[in-house]
């Protein structure tokens, strides 16, 4: 995939987070001048729970769950406080990556979700099937993307090819290649 963006990084301000997705959208709104913290995400977007389900089993154990299911804190929190997101999925890995090139070439960062297991700066012992991890792209350095990953506490680089089978991975919940981006406009 050949892809005219070179070099660009928007300046963004990377904090590590418990989660990706309250860390993720947390560090989007604060990127775009709104201030919420990760539990300020959590709670207005009433995405912590409790739950223990002795019938579901998860490596020989009960299942016991502390939040919503994936994409709750993002909907909450926009829904509560009335904030347009565009979400987009792709049909095709190069379309989505294309687009990705295009957020990123007018100045965008785009929160994306992605699995983790292909994610290449993971260390191999770390990496698992999980298909709802959220991350942010901040820029792009030749074939390598500039990510801010609220679970890693620095920031890191990922190659385009990783980043590509990380965004369209089969099985559920399955990516499609999504990118997200708030629509705030400050006043």
């Amino acid at each position: 995939m050949s892809s005219p963006l070179a070099e660009i990084e928007i300046p963004f301000e990377h904090k590590q987070s418990a989660h990706c997705e309250s860390g993720v959208i947390s560090s989007l709104l604060k990127h775009k001048l709104l201030p919420i913290s990760e539990p300020m995400a959590f709670g207005i977007s009433a995405s912590l729970t409790f739950a223990y389900i002795p019938l579901i089993k998860f490596g020989g154990l009960p299942l016991f769950a502390y939040r919503m299911p994936p994409k709750s804190v993002i909907r909450g929190l926009t829904k509560r406080l009335g904030i347009e997101m565009a979400y987009e999925t792709f049909r095709s890995p190069e379309a989505g990556m294309q687009a990705l090139d295009a957020h990123l070439a007018a100045g965008r960062v785009v929160g994306l979700q992605t699995s983790v297991f292909w994610l290449s700066y993971f260390p191999p012992d770390m990496r698992f099937h999980f298909n709802a991890h959220n991350l942010v792209v901040y820029g792009k350095r030749g074939k390598n993307y500039l990510i801010s990953d609220p679970v890693i506490d620095i920031l890191v680089e990922c190659d385009a090819e990783s980043l590509k089978k990380a965004r369209f991975v089969r099985g559920g919940p399955g990516p499609q290649g999504p990118a997200l981006l708030p629509q705030i406009h400050p006043s």
